[in-house]
């Protein structure tokens, strides 16, 4: 049984009030008891401890969402005018050859970029036939892998076989409303009821998407549909994208988290609540694209809200820190002193909600995973909260999956 005591200057739960001078104990990868340090040392005798001091304890970040497969397009496209042009030049540079060597260096490169930046769990979209999977699962991060679905594989995916261990999970990615045609999104609810598992979905992230679903004229059908040799196909009108998967049934007492929901009306801020719906946002994502942003402080009020870089298609890196600084900087003006500790729990317990993994990681619990990341106080400021948004690598001294360490600018601790 592996034990260890770890004490630190701070420890930020996120679920709770801050901890001064205080310690967590790890048994077998789990977070054992946590508190005051002198307690846990006179309750816990002869157990290996590691001391931080100054700085900060918190739960590791969760990226929600990205393409880390995608790292080789990163200079293949630029120049664009909006998403729909976008949407050219990435089906332009996938009809290119690329070489599944190309893909596995952009999985493994990704991964060094999530660690670097204080990532211990991500949520990956996988289109490549698994290529990603083996790097992932020797990483040591935490993976939600979702396997994206689209008309044009819906004859070759396996809909009901779904693997699962302490660090990996499979989940269904349906990628967006006109991708995927209301024959297809059946499929995927079906497989959803029967084996219980999360879905994932692109939703809402252009103006295109809405006169999509509006059966208006629309770029998607006039311009992307022929360059795939894709036809329109039947569907149900809807004023919004939201709308439209509300009334296929999408939401119906299923566990979904939507990426970027940007297009999104005020009054269907409620009945996402009520659905309990999770949010991924991307907002340098929404920026790269042109498509606006999302109805940032109505979400403020979300549980289920958490944040994600995207991946190299629709961004310029993968920093998280920098993803974190971003949605603070966007949340400061609506929500003023309280925006630097709501863009640390998106990039955490959010995150964690929005996969609906609040159970077992986000924050730091009795019995939760030890996920979880130390950040020193080289830039410290009177606001914890605001010292953790305003980190960079520079600042990230130990990251730690599991109880194991994947991260540490200590040598000394490669040995714990």
């Amino acid at each position: 049984m592996k034990k260890l005591l770890i004490s630190a200057d701070t420890i930020m739960p996120i679920s709770s009030e801050l901890l001064k001078d205080s310690a967590l104990v790890i048994v077998d990868g789990k977070i054992k008891d946590i508190g005051s340090a002198s307690r846990l040392r006179n309750h816990y005798k002869n157990i290996e401890e590691l001391e931080l001091g100054e700085g900060i304890l918190l739960p590791g970040f969760i990226n929600a969402h990205t393409h880390l497969e995608l790292g080789w397009i990163k200079n293949k496209i630029g120049g664009f005018k909006g998403f729909t042009q976008w949407l050219q030049q990435i089906i332009s540079a996938k009809k290119e050859a690329v070489s599944n060597q190309d893909i596995e260096d952009s999985v493994s490169e990704g991964i060094k970029s999530q660690i670097a930046s204080g990532v211990t769990t991500v949520g990956e979209i996988s289109s490549y036939g698994g290529l990603d999977i083996p790097i992932l699962k020797k990483s040591g991060l935490r993976t939600v892998l979702f396997r994206e679905a689209v008309d044009s594989k819906e004859t070759t995916m396996d809909f009901d076989s779904f693997e699962k261990s302490d660090l990996y999970e499979e989940r269904l990615f349906p990628h967006a409303p006109y991708s995927c045609s209301p024959g297809l999104l059946e499929k995927v609810l079906k497989s959803h009821k029967k084996n219980k598992r999360p879905l994932g979905i692109h939703l809402a992230e252009s103006r295109e998407e809405i006169n999509f679903v509006n059966r208006k004229a629309n770029s998607i059908e006039n311009e992307i549909f022929p360059l795939i040799a894709k036809e329109s196909f039947k569907r149900k009108k809807a004023d919004t994208p939201f709308g439209y998967l509300k009334s296929l049934g999408f939401f119906d007492k299923n566990k979904v988290t939507t990426i970027h929901m940007v297009q999104v009306k005020a009054d269907e801020v409620k009945e996402i609540q009520n659905l309990d719906v999770g949010i991924v946002l991307c907002p340098r994502s929404n920026l790269f694209l042109q498509v606006g942003l999302p109805p940032l402080k109505e979400y403020a009020k979300l549980k289920r809200v958490g944040l994600g870089t995207d991946g190299l298609s629709s961004n310029y890196n993968l920093d998280f820190f920098e993803e974190l600084r971003v949605l603070h900087l966007l949340w400061s003006d609506a929500l003023g002193k309280e925006a630097s500790y709501e863009s640390v729990h998106a990039a955490t317990l959010g995150g964690a909600s929005a996969l609906f993994l609040e159970d077992k990681i986000g924050s730091l619990e009795i019995g939760k995973e030890a996920d979880l990341i130390f950040l020193n106080s080289k830039n410290k400021f009177q606001n914890p909260y605001l010292s953790v948004v305003s980190s960079t690598n520079e600042n990230l001294e130990l990251l730690m999956v599991k109880g194991n360490i994947l991260y540490s600018k200590n040598p000394k601790l490669a040995s714990i």
